[in-house]
């Protein structure tokens, strides 16, 4: 399989070359670029650099939430394909069960029961897994003030650590 982050890599790295741009447009002044169809028109350029910083942090924050819900769906795929549980039997009991039991892996906490599944993982990297998590749930929930995120993650930390698990875990071939 390939890397299922590789996509969300890749429309991270044109918004954010797309970010660098425009950041340039404006710092120049260049007067035909910008025009009354773009927020940056006719604003100073400090407030457009304040703008354009913003915009990269959110860009980052939801680029490591997609990471992470990607890295999820391949992890409760690869589970549910596994041989003793993706055929059906044919026997009733046991078909029932095997049903009961996907319906079931998708309600599975991601942090501590899917990431320990995977115990071929070193355990450090499970760990920086969770971090990941827990940061992506920290961004998902509306990032309160009054809570520091719990750890600083940038999307390349994110990107490299999950990509190490998929490949470890042999989802992802080397």
């Amino acid at each position: 399989m390939t890397n299922p982050l590789d996509p969300v890599l890749a429309w991270y790295t044109t918004a954010k070359d797309s970010i660098r741009v425009t950041r340039r447009v404006v710092a120049t002044g260049i007067i035909g670029p910008v025009t009354n169809k773009h927020v940056f028109h006719g604003k100073p350029t400090a407030d457009n650099e304040a703008a354009l910083d913003q915009a990269q942090e959110e860009l980052d924050r939801l680029t490591v939430l997609g990471f992470v819900a990607i890295f999820e769906r391949a992890l409760r795929d690869h589970l549910a394909a596994l041989p003793i549980v993706a055929a059906a039997s044919g026997v009733p009991l046991n078909d029932r069960v095997r049903d009961e039991l996907l319906r079931d892996m998708e309600f599975w906490n991601i942090s501590s029961r899917v990431i320990e599944l995977f115990g071929t993982v070193d355990a450090n990297l499970r760990g920086q897994a969770k971090q990941i998590i827990d940061y992506r749930n920290w961004v998902a929930h509306g990032q309160t003030q009054s809570q520091p995120p719990p750890v600083v993650m940038t999307p390349a930390t994110a990107y490299q650590r999950l990509t190490d698990f998929l490949t470890q875990s042999g989802i992802v071939g080397p």
